[in-house]
């Protein structure tokens, strides 16, 4: 079957409304992959794109429009879908087929990408979801079969958060160094990213877990799924109790939040000679003394979604092992705007998955 148009929900303006539009689409050729959208999960990091840009602190946004992604914008990096047609040197992947799709696309001919890190590339990022047209529609091109991770009888709807939830959590994981597994380790964040975090630490490593949120429902929800501990980080005195309530033997943290206030807190609860694995996008400045670094021994690490072996790795792991599942709220993807605008403010618990 020959799929000559996609009809997606696109914003026209930087911080404007989604609306429903139909494009032309051309028969897929070469090595592309035409798949029929079945669930695309909903991220954070869509508020920031369609706002236009990143809170970089001090008074500074950075610029999407600058960065070469144009209007309109099909946003949506959570794909899971059904292969409808492929282009004829298409192999390995059948029509038919249930896949989550990669959407992290780079010039895939740098040595950053040919080893895999495509979505570090230091050309040209071509994203799903943000330079190309993304999952918020009926149909996605994806350019390429490689980018196809079959989700054989996977839950659709919970695969689809492996694109980007799944893998950033994931990535950030694992850069944490095995001595972490010796004491706590920190989870600040708990939206849908940072309830994955919490998932899968629980379930890959021995070390006990603090979450750190100011949503109750949010703290609830993480102690159901793997955390054994639970705090606001507006509570007064909230340093103290937390590291007083682990020991002082905070070995790791995880900022899936990446603001001001987040990194600070990370940076001044880990203890000498741990690590601050920093996530989120929320926006500002980073500050510490630099004599800390030395006094403390600390490492920060940055950590940018994760790579395509990894989605391949993940979605291995959940076909052997069952993981603990954060909630999903599935919604028609008609409501996309209602959604977004519940994900601006805080009321989402997990992950919201649209579905055309």
């Amino acid at each position: 079957m020959k799929y000559q148009c996609a009809h997606r929900w696109a914003f026209s303006a930087w911080g404007g409304q989604l609306a429903e539009q139909e494009d032309a689409l051309a028969p897929a050729v070469g090595h592309e992959v035409t798949v029929r959208v079945t669930h695309c999960g909903m991220c954070h990091s869509d508020l920031h794109l369609q706002a236009g840009g990143f809170d970089m602190g001090g008074g500074k946004l950075s610029s999407f429009e600058r960065a070469g992604i144009k209007l309109p914008v099909t946003m949506g990096h959570e794909i899971v879908g059904e292969v409808v047609e492929i282009g004829h040197e298409v192999s390995g992947v059948a029509v038919g087929t249930q896949v989550v799709v990669y959407p992290w696309l780079g010039c895939g001919e740098c040595t950053t990408c040919q080893s895999g890190d495509e979505h570090l590339c230091v050309k040209a990022a071509r994203n799903m979801g943000f330079h190309e047209p993304g999952g918020y529609a009926d149909t996605a091109r994806v350019p390429h079969e490689k980018y196809l991770v079959p989700i054989g009888s996977l839950d659709p709807a919970r695969a689809a958060t492996f694109a980007c939830a799944g893998i950033t959590a994931l990535s950030a994981i694992r850069k944490l160094p095995s001595a972490a597994a010796d004491g706590w380790i920190a989870v600040i964040g708990c939206g849908g990213v940072g309830m994955t975090g919490v998932a899968l630490l629980s379930a890959t490593s021995t070390a006990k877990i603090v979450a750190i949120d100011p949503d109750p429902a949010k703290r609830e929800s993480a102690l159901a799924h793997g955390a054994a501990l639970a705090f606001d980080p507006g509570a007064a005195d909230a340093l103290k109790t937390i590291n007083k309530a682990c020991g002082f033997n905070v070995s790791g943290v995880i900022d899936f939040v990446g603001s001001e206030a987040s990194s600070t807190l990370a940076v001044n609860l880990v203890r000498r000679a741990g690590t601050v694995v920093i996530v989120g996008l929320f926006g500002g400045e980073f500050k510490m003394p630099l004599p800390m670094f030395a006094l403390k021994s600390i490492s920060i690490i940055g950590s940018y979604v994760g790579g395509l072996n990894e989605l391949r790795e993940l979605v291995a792991l959940a076909q052997k092992k069952t993981l603990p599942e954060i909630p999903l709220d599935r919604r028609p993807l008609a409501t996309v705007n209602e959604a977004l605008d519940d994900l601006t403010h805080g009321r989402v618990v997990g992950r919201v998955v649209l579905q055309p």
